[in-house]
């Protein structure tokens, strides 16, 4: 039986409209991530690789938050509990993206690695770049409505995203006009640094805020 909390007509709205962007992540990042990754991994940019992964984190965050959501239109007690995993989910998987860019970032400045130019990865990251922000801004401000730290986090993720996106666009430009193989890999170590502290900062939020 609904409580007064889920008969709210204004959480209610607010909830279909957390639903519905939750779902356009989805799609969107999905699709992008899984091209981006190809083109990284078929032009060796870690830059992109670091824009895919944060992509395609997104997107199975906002799949989280979709149960979450739809759990509080049956029980707001069970969805408490969702809100609480889905939090420590999003700060775990972004940590982990964090190292492994970071990681082969260090190694690829110490190695001279080169990352070969992409212009399929490039136009992803561009249609990236004018899309997400408006995607992210607009989950910030229905997870304030809400009072969701795991859908704020998932827009952090949204905005890194848009961000990662105009690194790996500019590191692939650089590389490929001005042969600046150090552009890619040091973007790539930003992308990392960024992440991690976010991941730090969502953890400590989760856990003492």
């Amino acid at each position: 039986m609904p409580t007064q909390h889920t008969r709210d007509p204004e959480r209610a709205a607010f909830l279909e409209a957390a639903l519905r962007l939750s779902f356009i992540t989805i799609a969107w990042n999905g699709v992008v991530g899984i091209g981006a990754l190809g083109a990284a991994a078929a032009s060796g940019s870690l830059a992109l690789a670091g824009f895919a992964l944060n992509a395609l984190l997104d997107s199975s965050a906002s799949v989280v938050l979709v149960w979450r959501f739809r759990k509080e239109r049956k029980s707001p007690a069970a969805a408490a509990h969702l809100e609480r995993k889905a939090v420590g989910w999003i700060a775990a998987a972004m940590f982990l993206v964090a190292l492994y860019v970071g990681v082969q970032a260090v190694r690829a400045l110490v190695d001279g690695s080169h990352a070969e130019s992409s212009v399929f990865g490039s136009v992803l990251a561009a249609l990236s770049v004018v899309f997400l922000p408006w995607l992210g801004t607009r989950k910030l401000r229905v997870a304030k409505r809400l009072r969701s730290p795991s859908l704020r986090g998932d827009a952090v993720l949204t905005l890194a995203a848009s961000a990662l996106a105009v690194l790996a666009l500019a590191a692939l430009i650089l590389n490929s006009a001005l042969g600046w193989w150090w552009a890619d890999p040091l973007a790539g170590l930003l992308i990392a640094c960024g992440l991690g502290a976010e991941a730090v900062r969502l953890t400590i939020r989760h856990r003492f805020g």
